[in-house]
């Protein structure tokens, strides 16, 4: 086991990049001695989360592993290493010490990020295709950024050169970071809205700041009390409507490796049929899945003739 983590980490021999990437990604379930096992780099810091309860010798030959791939590099200040278990966490560091401030950096923006979180720490690696995408769509665009979080989508379109992105999501410290998101990268602040508003009650608001001509949809996939994908993606599609500008762009994306890459195109098909399927975006090369049904999908759908 630690002879074939120290073996992938080694593919990375040369000086690691400045964007954030995947070491190791067990959870694609490639390598079956480590499907509970992910290793990030976040420059400085090398992040790897344990998930569920293992022994001390298997932690033990992981931490080993890890401090020898930071050994060899020496952009290496730090190395955590958080065991996830029962809706639990704990972390600890095993090399050096974490910077005062650490931020995930991707195509010259910077995202902050807090190490020392239960379990999301402000920013979705795996999104990054689906990001890419709007930096590229969303020149002169009036955004929509449903279920922001720490608003990376908007930060992607503003740098983009959208007109104006309205950002929304339940979590107000999530929000506020989003807000923080903007001014690491020197963004307009007038050029974008923040939310702390729960999305279902706030449909007439969100009708009134738009149309949009794109759509980001990225929610949570279960989240109690909040939003359940089987069951609240559909009373979603049924709001859009009211908000959309004709011709708008919708890129709908879904976390949830229980429902299959079908199950978007057949809700727009229910719920929005002028609707269709025009891109499955890419998944990161550095997220290898045995299952592709599993995956993020990041789905984007344009109004038919």
């Amino acid at each position: 086991m630690a002879d074939l983590l120290r073996e992938e980490l080694a593919r990375h021999d040369g000086p690691l990049p400045a964007d954030a990437c995947r070491l190791f990604h067990g959870r694609g379930h490639c390598f079956d001695e480590l499907t509970f096992l992910t290793v990030d780099w976040f420059s400085p810091v090398v992040r790897a989360v344990i998930y569920g309860e293992r022994d001390a010798d298997t932690v033990a030959q992981i931490e080993r592993a890890l401090t020898g791939f930071a050994d060899s590099h020496r952009e290496v200040e730090a190395v955590s290493l958080q065991h996830r278990h029962r809706g639990a966490s704990r972390q600890h560091i095993i090399h050096g010490t974490l910077p005062q401030a650490c931020f995930a950096r991707e195509r010259g923006l910077r995202f902050e990020l807090d190490l020392e979180a239960n379990q999301n720490i402000g920013f979705f690696l795996d999104a990054s295709p689906a990001r890419d995408w709007v930096y590229r769509v969303a020149a002169g665009r009036r955004v929509l950024n449903l279920f922001a979080y720490t608003c990376a989508f908007s930060v992607a379109a503003l740098a983009g050169g959208a007109e104006h992105v309205v950002n929304i999501d339940l979590s107000r410290p999530a929000i506020a970071a989003g807000g923080r998101n903007h001014a690491h990268n020197d963004l307009d602040a007038r050029r974008a809205t923040f939310l702390a508003h729960d999305v279902f009650r706030s449909t007439r608001k969100l009708e009134t700041l738009g149309p949009y001509e794109l759509v980001v949809i990225d929610p949570p996939s279960r989240q109690k009390g909040s939003f359940e994908a089987d069951r609240d993606y559909a009373r979603l599609l049924e709001h859009l409507p009211p908000w959309l500008a004709p011709g708008a762009h919708i890129l709908a994306c879904l976390n949830a490796p229980y429902l299959d890459e079908h199950f978007l195109p057949e809700l727009f098909e229910r719920k929005l049929p002028h609707y269709q399927l025009a891109a499955r975006l890419p998944q990161r090369e550095d997220f290898p899945e045995r299952d592709p049904a599993r995956c993020l999908k990041m789905q984007v759908f344009t109004a038919g003739a």
